[in-house]
């Protein structure tokens, strides 16, 4: 294994997921009070399309947390066919 096809440490990988699931809840509160907004004063098609969104955001958020490291399937620069090197033709 090549450093440079290590993945990450846990750690980073954890806080990765931490930050995907803070900004989905997020959203998701913003989503509940722009449902109570809409429902009080604007369009109530508004208000449903907020109140589904403050509902399903959840379940993505735990799936986009839980799910395991992304991983790259690229090969190493190492292993990159390269052209051979040869000398310029020579003068006649």
């Amino acid at each position: 294994m090549l450093v440079t096809t290590v993945a990450k440490s846990p750690r980073q990988e954890q806080r990765e997921r931490e930050r995907r699931y803070l900004f989905t809840m997020g959203l998701r509160v913003l989503c509940f009070i722009l449902a109570i907004v809409f429902f009080e004063v604007g369009p109530r098609w508004l208000a449903a399309i907020a109140v589904a969104g403050s509902l399903i955001l959840p379940w993505i958020a735990v799936v986009a947390a839980n799910a395991g490291p992304r991983r790259s399937y690229d090969r190493p620069a190492l292993y990159r066919r390269r052209p051979p090197n040869e000398l310029p033709p020579g003068r006649s």
